[in-house]
């Protein structure tokens, strides 16, 4: 199964495995910009001393190069003449391909583009400048480009067409974005480009989804390594020992933690930094239609079995997470395993902090939100680092996202004018928030514009609801034909569709009437008291916006929360009891017409978007109080 994002003619596909979990989704590598000039010889300063440039570029000592589309080409893979993929550091085969300025022997400055998983090297490849993310607009503005398909995937050892005559593919599957072998590899061909004396030690990347959560990875590991046995070494060039780093990362909608993003237990917040363990523990709830489509996607290429290797039985993963309750070690050794070698969350902060970044999250993104990107800048807030970053957060993601080309236009310029400023010393390097609020219809363009220093500083104002009479919510509330619309993994997304805005049974509901368009900047925090009678309780909190005079309402933002009781088997008593609890939901920047009515619904059910507890239960909900922050703007 090929997942296509509705945007334009570039696609990018991403598989995962979350907390079992295996994710992908699909997307358009963003092509719209604004084209910079040539760019002049980097002002960045290398950690080591580089060998001197290459008579003729001959990247990885296999690649010819051709001039065309005004840069010179070099061609990887497996070609007709013979087998031109470059063996990483284990001796997995990889296709590889580099782009390179139209003219000059080097050191360029370099940055590496990472894909989806489930695509191709060929995703970053574009036969115009078109001012982009490509390989053609970057070679033309001075950089080396180096764009690779990641083991387990295509050419490189993902298909038996590419295995076929080749030994060294035996163990090529898919790690899952492990640091200690995809990451890796990133590294390693760097290193490789950088002892040809190609390029420069201090380098860029880029990447979307699959490829984004591994440039987070890379940016927290800066210059080290990390070992197959899990401990760090400096990072240095394979053969010539030179000291390497990475510069600056640009990262398109991608996860701080696979285990908070794929099997939410509500825990993180937009406000503040979540330790790993709190989001891992209790088990949260599994994302069941995106982890079922992604597995299937990264099934039909090179994984391997649990005998093969336990660290990266995918397979297994998935099986034990989709079976639901009880969770047990199995499921709690899965969680710690996807944070620490899969997460940029499980790498310890590297000395000085991570180098500058930008961050390009959708507000609606059900697989990666938002949420993930505040959770890393948290991190670095709460330890005191004061990296450049640059987060930008529109509509152009995974599904719900509608992928909006003037969002894709802003994002790639202000993207391209931050790493430019970092890589070639040119111009001044932004930092802060830019917001683009999501609007319905689909043609309707994304807006206002709210800029600041931090996410907080977006917030001016707050509404509440609330009531303390009690309402129960039990395990079969809600309506079936509302959770099928709201099935994110259903691409082309419900987003903008309005629904029924009758009562379903079984539900919490509080709302408030808006005397005035609002412009809400979320996530909404609720404070409740929930007594819980049953077993493995959750409860899928929506936040919508109600049009009272036409009887439909319009989805604004969502989460799931699992209430911190019992979850094993066989517990005594049955896992019951009563809690102050309190959750967050995924934020989104909205504007409620005047008139409406903000509404608060919690459910028991939300399959299969969120999967369907094995138990039965019902919670009584008191005292609740639900904030959610607004703009002036």
């Amino acid at each position: 199964m090929r997942l296509r994002h509705r945007h334009g003619q570039d696609r990018i596909l991403l598989a995962l495995t979350g907390a079992a979990l295996l994710l992908a989704a699909c997307s358009g590598t963003p092509a719209s910009g604004t084209t910079e000039p040539p760019a002049q010889a980097s002002t960045v300063v290398s950690l080591g001393t580089e060998p001197p440039p290459p008579p003729t570029p001959h990247p990885f000592g296999l690649l010819s190069c051709k001039s065309e589309h005004g840069i010179r080409f070099c061609q990887g893979g497996q070609q007709k003449s013979g087998d031109l993929r470059v063996h990483s550091f284990d001796g997995v085969p990889l296709d590889a391909d580099v782009a390179l300025p139209s003219h000059g022997r080097g050191p360029f400055p370099l940055i590496v583009l990472l894909h989806g998983l489930g695509g191709s090297k060929k995703d970053w490849e574009n036969s115009t400048d078109n001012g982009g993310i490509n390989d053609t607009t970057l070679a033309s503005m001075g950089y080396a480009v180096l764009m690779y398909t990641a083991r387990g995937f295509g050419d490189s050892c993902g298909t038996p067409a590419s295995r076929k005559h080749t030994p060294s593919c035996k163990k090529g599957w898919l790690h899952l974005a492990d640091q200690r072998y995809e990451v890796r590899d990133t590294q390693y061909l760097a290193g490789l480009l950088v002892d040809e004396g190609l390029v420069k030690p201090d380098i860029a990347v880029a990447g979307v989804s699959y490829g984004a959560g591994q440039a987070l990875e890379l940016a927290m590991l800066k210059n080290r390594i990390r070992l197959p046995d899990g401990k760090f070494a400096p990072w240095v060039s394979p053969h010539h020992h030179v000291p390497m780093q990475v510069a600056a990362v640009y990262a398109m909608w991608p996860w701080n933690d696979l285990v908070s993003s794929l099997e939410p237990n509500g825990a993180l917040f937009s406000s503040t930094y979540t330790p790993p363990a709190k989001l891992a523990s209790p088990n949260g709830v599994e994302k069941q239609s995106w982890d079922t489509e992604l597995y299937l996607l990264a099934a039909s290429y090179y994984l391997a079995t649990a005998k093969q290797d336990p660290g990266a039985a995918l397979g297994q993963w998935f099986s034990t997470i989709s079976k639901g309750e009880p969770y047990g070690k199995a499921a709690a050794k899965i969680a710690h395993r996807l944070q620490t070698y899969h997460s940029a969350i499980g790498i310890p902060m590297p000395k000085g902090g991570p180098p500058p970044i930008v961050l390009q999250s959708g507000w609606t993104d059900t697989l990666f939100p938002v949420s993930e990107a505040l959770d890393f800048a948290n991190r670095l807030s709460a330890a005191h680092v004061h990296s450049k970053l640059l987060m930008i957060f529109d509509d152009y993601g995974h599904g719900w996202a509608q992928g909006k080309a003037a969002d894709v236009a802003f994002q790639t310029k202000k993207a391209l004018l931050f790493l430019n400023s970092v890589m070639l010393g040119k111009g001044r390097t932004e930092t802060g928030v830019l917001a683009l609020g999501t609007t319905c219809p689909m043609s309707a363009p994304s807006g206002p514009l709210l800029t600041g220093p931090t996410f907080a500083a977006l917030q001016t104002g707050h509404i509440t609801l609330s009531g303390s009479a009690a309402q129960r919510v039990t395990a079969k509330g809600g309506s079936p034909s509302v959770a099928g619309e709201l099935n994110p993994a259903e691409f082309g997304g419900p987003y903008c569709n309005n629904l029924s805005a009758a009562r379903e049974a079984g539900t919490a509901v509080y709302s408030v009437s808006l005397g005035k368009a609002t412009t809400l900047v979320g996530g909404l925090v609720v404070h409740a008291t929930f007594a819980v009678k049953g077993d493995f309780p959750e409860v899928v909190g929506r936040l919508w916006d109600v049009n009272t005079s036409t009887g439909t309402r319009q989805l604004i933002e969502a989460n799931v929360y699992r209430p911190p009781v019992d979850q094993r088997a066989g517990s005594t008593p049955s896992s019951s009891g009563k809690a102050t609890v309190t959750f967050a939901l995924s934020p989104n920047e909205y504007t409620v017409p005047s008139g409406h009515e903000l509404e608060l619904e919690l459910v028991g059910s939300t399959a299969p978007w969120f999967r369907a507890s094995n138990g039965k239960f019902t919670i009584t909900v008191t005292d609740l109080t639900a904030t959610i922050g607004t703009s002036s703007s």
